[in-house]
């Protein structure tokens, strides 16, 4: 596992997912700076699916802003914790689980719609997407325009090494179908700021290096 800027590689990767959940350009540009192209494209392309959630008749043209790294048009894409999609998104959580037993129809899927190639964990997300078909084409949200001043503590969840060592479970932009549904919540009751001013006012202390090569075995 390789460690960039203090922090492990799956700690930006999650950067990378969170800044996406939230609308957050410079996220995604930090993230891009420590991630290969390769690693980026495939993180993203779950987020897109898990999160941005677009309409159908939009799809392609969210792909190509991936592609590009047109961060701030992909964040400002209204995810579906915005447009009232959640719940049903949320209610289908066993049988898209059940359905991600099977790659070949996922793939054959994938290859009818044009899409790159989907990592495995997009699976669940896609069948999601495609079972539900949202169609409100057009919906887009203000941009989270916070700048950099670190790696906020709701990034470093139990998906990164760093908060698996700490024992940090889920936080407030944790992808688990819980927290989607809190999400969906409070985006609805609130907007998106008070929750976007609730993750940038919390910052993480990044693990010592030393820490991390000891425990990664290198020490």
């Amino acid at each position: 596992m390789r460690v960039v800027a203090g922090w492990s590689e799956s700690a930006w990767k999650s950067l990378a997912i969170k800044s996406l959940r939230l609308g957050w350009p410079e996220g995604l540009r930090q993230a891009e700076r420590r991630l290969s192209p390769s690693m980026m494209r495939s993180t993203l392309i779950v987020s897109l699916f898990e999160d941005v959630f677009p309409p159908t008749l939009e799809l392609r043209a969210a792909v190509d802003e991936l592609e590009r790294h047109e961060w701030d048009a992909l964040c400002a894409r209204e995810t579906h914790h915005g447009r009232g999609y959640t719940d049903a998104f949320c209610d289908l959580a066993d049988e898209a689980v059940a359905a991600a037993e099977n790659p070949q129809r996922m793939m054959r899927e994938a290859r009818r719609l044009r899409l790159p190639f989907l990592p495995p964990r997009t699976w669940n997300v896609f069948w999601t997407w495609q079972k539900i078909a949202p169609a409100d084409a057009g919906v887009r949200r203000e941009l989270d325009a916070a700048p950099w001043t670190g790696m906020p503590a709701a990034v470093v969840d139990a998906h990164t090494f760093e908060g698996a060592r700490r024992r940090a479970g889920y936080t407030i932009l944790s992808g688990d179908y819980a927290t989607h549904r809190q999400i969906g919540a409070r985006v609805a009751a609130e907007g998106w700021e008070p929750l976007r001013a609730e993750v940038h006012a919390g910052l993480a202390e990044p693990t010592p290096q030393r820490q991390l090569r000891l425990d990664l075995g290198d020490g």
